[in-house]
């Protein structure tokens, strides 16, 4: 794909919009009288571009970062997962949905969750599936950060999901909301936050959507993988 161009001007009138989407992967060149003159380009490009590997393996790297300083170390249950993930489920360049309660849950280093996100992470971060999250769940996974009063931990959590190579934001808008009231005709006890999530993984065809919760590891509306015993 070729990179936008913008004058000078114009740059420097939208240069905190450009700035957001260069984030997102995006590069932008500045023109002055119509000759490229400079661009503006993610930061592993800049920085000799990094592997896919190592550009996503921050979200791993913040295992257990949503934990209270003060709280104690949870107990495990005494069951696992109630499914376990099976890599060769999955074909190259799959979709793989995960809400908030499942990436909360494993940023608070919860050990069921851990053993079947971490593979999940880890073939995202390797290139070989896409991660996508709702906006309602990219919102819970930033409170994580807010309860914790460390900006910088909420800006490494950001920049986690900021590669659109390997995840897609996906923006609560009209034609999502339909569709998620659409499920909750066909499902009338799904709650309102459960219905966006699946209406996001029908909508952007995911093979899977993994969940901490176990209302919604029940929905039969779309293949859920349940990260913790139900």
């Amino acid at each position: 794909m070729s990179a936008e161009r913008f004058g000078v001007q114009e740059a420097r009138q939208r240069f905190p919009e450009l700035l957001v989407r260069a984030s997102k992967g995006e590069r932008l060149v500045i023109q002055r009288h119509r000759q490229d003159l400079a661009a503006i380009v993610p930061l592993q490009d800049a920085a000799g571009g990094p592997s896919s590997q190592e550009a996503m393996e921050n979200l791993l790297s913040l295992k257990g970062s949503a934990k209270e300083r003060s709280a104690q170390q949870r107990t495990p249950g005494a069951a696992g997962a109630k499914a376990r993930f099976q890599a060769r489920q999955l074909g190259p360049g799959s979709r793989i949905a995960l809400d908030g309660s499942a990436l909360v849950a494993f940023l608070n280093d919860d050990p069921q969750t851990s053993r079947v996100l971490e593979p999940v992470l880890q073939g995202i971060a390797q290139g070989s599936w896409q991660g996508v999250i709702s906006s309602i769940s990219l919102m819970q996974v930033m409170e994580a950060a807010l309860r914790q009063g460390d900006e910088a931990l909420t800006l490494r959590y950001s920049a986690a999901f900021a590669n659109p190579r390997q995840w897609r934001q996906v923006p609560l808008d009209g034609d999502l909301a339909l569709a998620a009231s659409r499920l909750q005709q066909q499902e009338p006890e799904l709650e309102l936050h459960h219905a966006i999530e699946l209406a996001t993984a029908i909508q952007n065809e995911v093979a899977v959507l993994v969940t901490a919760d176990g209302d919604l590891a029940q929905t039969a509306l779309h293949p859920v993988l349940p990260c913790r015993s139900i």
